[in-house]
């Protein structure tokens, strides 16, 4: 694990640097650092992520040209243009004895998110940012080349929860370098994974048009699955928002800095956190922390832009996503005995239907209703009301 957040704390800062100075996308803030984990752990990953992009990109052109499809909407499609792929891959390859076990849980974002960052750059500045992007991914594999050793293996591979260390890591066997201890099973197949990140695609997309706050496309998603897995990543997520949410407050105080650098730097400070919170929480799951670090530190910078007097809505508002997510996520997985809701039944719905219920009204009784635009313009100067 110690690896993996090196690889993508330098890959998210060698992110800003280049955005700062040139202006470059390179595919989104995480989508090269955690590319470049993922090739280390899979090698299969990189070759199936850039069939995936080609394919969503050319598709996210196709609605462009076809439909009236714009802004986030174009987002939307291209996410589940880019997760087609690595689903469909993943039945064939299982059909073949290969697993693409991680490949669909959180990478099948990667693509689409990718196809979304490239088709948003000028025609004569994308050949500079693919080069610059594939520039990152190479250092970043030469560092993982460099420190997954088995010296480095003996001395820290057993720290904290193995990632590029563990024996289902491509690198780790290649270099020799794999511990011994295998990671803990999935608790919810892939296939499963997927219809849940869909929902919460949806509904994190009806919150954002009916409220205008984002809450995180599908990382209540990934919280509710890791939430089952174990009940202390409910409270990590918790701590990792809002401690990056509090260091990018002061540092874009600071300097002024905001965007793409702000949530880049928001999720370097939750991935740096996750560190010492393996060391004070029982966490046995190395990707799932890791994970954790990146969701929050991206939903920090989403909790930032939200206006000052409806930031008290962001929470209930996740938590409200959250409760209905945990239920479908239970019953297509399996509880585990440290998880939240290890035993469901009549008594843990009533929990998740009551917390759900508290958020929802919390909302409603501290939301600021917007003005009608008829009323905004009735008293605008520029208006006359008796015509």
């Amino acid at each position: 694990m110690l690896i993996a957040v090196l690889l993508g704390v330098i890959g998210v800062l060698s992110v800003i640097i280049f955005t700062q100075f040139y202006g470059y996308r390179l595919g989104g803030v995480i989508v090269v650092p955690v590319l470049a984990v993922y090739t280390c752990k899979n090698f299969l990953m990189l070759p199936l992520f850039l069939a995936g992009a080609i394919i969503a990109y050319v598709g996210l052109r196709y609605l462009q040209k076809k439909t009236m499809i714009y802004g986030r909407d174009e987002l939307v499609a291209t996410l589940l243009l880019g997760s087609v792929l690595p689903v469909v891959a993943l039945f064939f390859m299982k059909g073949v004895g290969y697993d693409l076990t991680d490949v669909v849980f959180f990478g099948s974002i990667l693509p689409g998110l990718a196809a979304y960052n490239y088709s948003r750059i000028k025609p004569e500045y994308r050949l500079h940012d693919a080069m610059a992007s594939v520039g990152i991914f190479a250092g970043l594999l030469a560092i993982a080349w460099v420190l997954v050793t088995p010296a480095i293996s003996d001395a820290i591979g057993m720290l904290t929860p193995a990632i590029l260390f563990s024996p289902t890591s491509d690198l780790a066997l290649l270099k020799n370098a794999a511990v011994g201890t295998y990671p803990a099973p999935a608790i919810i197949d892939r296939f499963s994974a997927f219809i849940l990140f869909m929902v919460s695609l949806v509904l994190s997309e009806f919150v954002r048009k009916v409220s205008g706050i984002r809450v995180g496309v599908v990382s209540m998603a990934i919280l509710a699955i890791f939430s089952i897995e174990n009940k202390w990543f409910f409270a990590l997520y918790f701590i990792n928002l809002f401690a990056s949410f509090i260091g990018i407050s002061l540092i874009q105080k600071a300097t002024l800095i905001y965007g793409r650098n702000l949530i880049g730097l928001g999720t370097c400070i939750s991935l740096l956190l996750t560190i010492p919170l393996v060391f004070i929480f029982p966490v046995s799951r190395g990707l799932s922390i890791f994970f954790l670090g990146l969701i929050a530190g991206l939903n920090a910078y989403n909790l930032h832009v939200t206006p000052p007097a409806e930031r008290k809505l962001f929470v209930p508002l996740q938590l409200s996503l959250l409760a209905p997510l945990i239920v479908l996520a239970r019953a297509l997985g399996e509880g585990q005995p440290q998880g939240m809701f290890h035993e469901f039944g009549l008594v843990q719905l009533l929990v998740v239907v009551l917390g759900a219920a508290i958020s929802i009204a919390f909302v409603k009784y501290n939301w600021i209703r917007k003005p009608l635009d008829e009323h905004v313009w009735n008293a605008s100067l520029f208006s006359e009301e008796d015509e």
